[in-house]
Formats: C-alpha cells, structure tokens, sequence
C-alpha cells in the first residue's frame, strides 16, 4: 500500500471518528450511542496500525509509541461507555480524560516524525504538536478538578479535522528531498557490506531494543511502584468503610494512580516488544511467544485498572461513605484480583525471557537465572491465591530482584553498544559520514 493511500485512509478515519464519537455520545445510554463509541474505538485503532505500517521502518520509536497510545485511547473510549451504564458519569469521565491523555502524549511524536518526514506542511505538523501539548494539559486539569479541559480541546481538535480533510485529499505525501537514511555509498549495492558492519549493524539495533526495554522498565519500576504501593495499597483497610475513608481522604491521589498505571500498561507492551525485537536472534518463536504474553498480560492489567477507575468515579459521584463503601471496596478488591490472575502470564513471560537470556550469547547465565526465578515466584503467588483462599506467602516479595537484574543489564549493554557505535564510526582512520556518502 503506497503513502498516498494510507494518509487517505488515515484522514478518512480521523473524520469518521469525530461523526462516531460525536453522535455516540450525544446518544450515550442508548444502544446505538454505545455502538457508534464502539465504531469510533475501531477507526482509532485503525488509525494507530496505518500509521504503525507507514512509520515503523523510519522512525520505529514514534510508530510503536503511537500504536500503542491510540489502542490505549480506543480501550478506555471503550470502557467509559461501559462504565456510564454500570457506575456513572464520574467513572465514563475519569476514563475519557485518560485517554485524551494517552492520545495527546502518543501523539507528539508523531508530530515530530511528520515534520521530519516532510509528509504534511511543516505548520500543520507544529500546530498539531501545540494542539495536543493543550489537550495533555487539559485533560490533567479535568482530573483534578478544574474545567479547562473543553476550551483546552479546541486546538487539537481543530488540527485533527484539518489533518483529517488534507490527508483524504492528499494522503501522506513523500519528502522530496533525500535523507540520510536513503542515501548509500557508491558501489556497495554491487559490492555489499563487510561482515563487520554487519556485526556493527546487528549490534545497533539489539543496543537499542536493551536500552528502551532497559528504560522501560525503569520507568515503569518508578510509576508502578509510586501508584500501587504509595496510594493503592495504603488505601486498602481490613473493612469496606475503612477502606472507602482512606480513599475519599486521596480521591486526587487516586486518580493519578490510575493515570500512572495506565501508563505502565503502556510501558509493558513497549518493553514486550523491545524484548522481543533483542531476542529475535536467539529463537524467533519464543521471543514472540513470550512478548505476547506480556501483552496479554498487559490488556488483562488494563481491564483491572478500570475497576480502579470505576472505585474512583463513585467517589467522585457520591461522597457519602454510607452509601458507596460496599461498591468502592469492591472494585478496588476486584482490581486486585483480576490483577494477580493476569501475573500468571506475566510469570510466563519471564520465564521465557530466562530461557532465552540462557541461550543467547550476550546475557550471562547468572542473569537468566534469576530472572527465571522471579517468573516462577509470580507464577507461585498468583496460582497458590487461585486455588486457595488461605494462600499469604508472598513469594515474589523475594524473588523480584530478577526483574531489577535484568532492568539493569539491559541498561548496561545498551549503552556499551552505543559506545562500541560510535567508537566504531569516529575511532581512527574512520572518514567523515559526509565523505563516504560523497
């Protein structure tokens, strides 16, 4: 499919999106509303795997982050429409807001990529950046309480209609001018290259899949552990009322927790997929295997934050305690175990990465080792707390730290890689990049 046809495609799906949305929720509690979000759910991720295909061999960084932002944002479209007609307006708010978050942040690379493409005109590429740095602010002020997000909305929106139109009229169309990415040295589509730059090619490219799964789960380490641990868990009383007290007492905290973890259900399939793109080499289908388990792991951790974001928008709905504790102490206990049924898969995929750090020839053993054993210390909690209720042992509490080993090896063959790079490029005798492509 050539440039021109995907931006069509794109733009048609960005102008039928707002008709969906726009209709669907003016009908929202009607089954033809819930059905035309649902539509609109479907063209967003539509867009997000066009644009995916058109981005990803040029600017690899900004297609994944845009896929997997937009498929965020077409979930949590999705489920606040469900939870309008199962908790209430607060909880279909919180998680509309959410997602405006996760397209405007998703979104500005993207911006970026086009301007550097030279796909749209450089002012529709800017306009669109500001636009969605707007709506970001937007919406963060709507969840916690001030009511800017709509006049905020404006720009964006504005942007996605006329990116919309330009795109079915034109689609994408291809920079004119080379870049450096499509420029090669004389004779060496004849000659081919050297088994060395091979090597330093394969090199590049595993350097910087460890370095994003590395930084990812740093990241995720930092946000998981703020969100869960710093307001989920404190929140957590041995009664219903207590548990509601505590909540009501951090209902902000609490909806930043759940914009925290939203982001590290992103943050998991970002890493699924860098791990799986470091291991490719040493077994394809167990690479792919285990990063799919990782994203599935990721969407059933997404269908437990909505719990939270439902416990959330009672609060929000109705302050009395009386009233909402038995509803608020259950979600929260619902995300909690839909939660540790998913770490069955989550358990799986580290085991799968500790076979394939075992076998591959850059990760030491000793590392894949222990990464196994912290596989198989969420497998141990989460299926001991399926079969019985009685079940307490926390092993994971232990084993984990082979997250933290791998996190942090990962971190350090990326960067040797990137010093190996450039190395190899600026050490002795090596001829300026501008002389070679002379």
């Amino acid at each position: 499919m050539s440039l021109r046809v995907t931006g069509r495609l794109v733009g048609a799906f960005f102008l039928l999106a707002f008709v969906f949305y726009g209709i669907g929720s003016a009908l929202a509690g009607q089954f033809a509303g819930t059905a035309l979000v649902v539509l609109n759910s479907v063209m967003v991720a539509a867009i997000a795997v066009l644009v995916f295909r058109a981005l990803r061999r040029p600017h690899p960084g900004s297609a994944w982050t845009y896929l997997v932002a937009r498929c965020a944002e077409a979930f949590l479209l999705t489920a606040g429409i469900v939870l309008l007609d199962r908790v209430g307006a607060g909880a279909a708010d919180i998680a509309y807001q959410v997602a405006m978050v996760s397209l405007a942040l998703g979104s500005l690379p993207f911006c970026l990529a086009l301007a550097r493409r030279g796909w749209v005109p450089g002012w529709l590429a800017i306009w669109g950046f500001g636009g969605y740095v707007l709506l970001a602010t937007g919406a963060a002020a709507e969840l916690m309480g001030v009511g800017v997000g709509l006049a905020l909305a404006i720009p964006g929106g504005l942007f996605e209609m006329v990116f919309g139109f330009l795109l079915l009229v034109r689609g994408f169309a291809p920079a004119t001018v080379a870049t450096p990415a499509t420029v090669t040295r004389p004779g060496a589509a004849l000659a081919g290259a050297s088994s060395a730059e091979a090597d330093v090619d394969g090199d590049s490219r595993a350097g910087r899949a460890a370095l994003a799964a590395g930084a990812g789960l740093l990241l995720m380490a930092v946000l998981a552990g703020l969100a869960n641990f710093g307001v989920v868990e404190r929140m957590v009383s041995t009664d219903a009322a207590g548990t509601t007290t505590l909540a009501l007492s951090n209902r902000h905290a609490l909806v930043l927790a759940v914009v925290a973890l939203c982001a590290v259900v992103c943050l998991d399939v970002l890493v699924a997929w860098a791990l799986w793109a470091f291991f490719a080499d040493t077994h394809r289908t167990v690479s792919l295997l285990s990063a799919w388990c990782r994203t599935g792991y990721a969407a059933v951790f997404a269908v437990a934050i909505t719990h939270l974001i439902a416990a959330a928008g009672l609060l929000r709905d109705d302050p009395a305690t009386d009233r909402i504790s038995p509803s608020v102490y259950a979600q929260i206990s619902d995300f909690q175990e839909i939660w540790s049924l998913g770490l069955i898969l989550f358990g799986v995929h580290l085991l799968l990465v500790g076979w394939l750090a075992w076998r591959s020839p850059s990760a030491p053993t000793w590392v894949a080792v222990l990464v196994a054993i912290a596989g198989a210390g969420y497998l141990a909690d989460s299926i001991g707390a399926l079969v019985s209720a009685a079940y307490t042992i926390e092993v994971a509490a232990v084993t984990f730290g082979g997250e933290v080993v791998l996190m942090g090896w990962l971190l350090v063959f990326g960067a040797r890689s990137r010093s190996h790079r450039r190395s190899s490029v600026d050490g002795p005798g090596a001829r300026p990049a501008q002389l070679e492509a002379a």
